[in-house]
């Protein structure tokens, strides 16, 4: 079965699926690491902007993580240890790229492709001002971009 997925262009990025019967959709990030007392709230709002048609329609789901933003956007694939593997960093599009990372892992697991150390070797940027600035730094940067999105530019 192939499995599609979308996303807008957005830099804090809305991104959805169809699944069976559902629509799964994704968005509304906050750059903090406490979650929202209603997540479905919080992801409502981007979901009517995107489909105003659904305005009101009753949630079965909704749950919330911390949002996984690298430097330059691209995962970030490692071998940590010896026979552990981690892929992490989709910055917003883990609908997508989660699905691919588990069958590069799969694949890197039963020795049937190089997909993964390919992405392992990929130069990962560390983020600037270090640890000290990391947050304050992210703070501005997200909230620049999403002061963007909202304005359209």
């Amino acid at each position: 079965m192939l499995t599609l997925a979308a996303h807008d262009l957005k830099f804090v990025v809305n991104y959805w699926r169809l699944h069976e019967d559902r629509l799964i959709f994704g968005g509304g990030e906050t750059v903090s690491y406490r979650f929202p007392a209603d997540i479905a709230a919080k992801v409502r709002k981007p979901l009517e902007e995107v489909y105003p048609q659904l305005k009101g329609v009753k949630f079965t789901h909704a749950w919330g993580g911390t949002l996984a933003i690298t430097v330059n956007r691209m995962p970030c694939f490692r071998r940590p240890a010896p026979n552990c593997l981690s892929a992490s960093g989709y910055s917003g599009h883990g609908v997508a790229l989660a699905i691919h990372a588990g069958k590069l892992m799969a694949e890197a697991i039963t020795a049937t492709g190089d997909g993964f150390d390919v992405m392992a070797s990929l130069p990962q940027p560390t983020f600037p001002g270090g640890v000290a600035l990391r947050f304050p730094l992210l703070l501005a940067g997200m909230t620049w971009f999403s002061l963007r999105d909202r304005l359209g530019l």
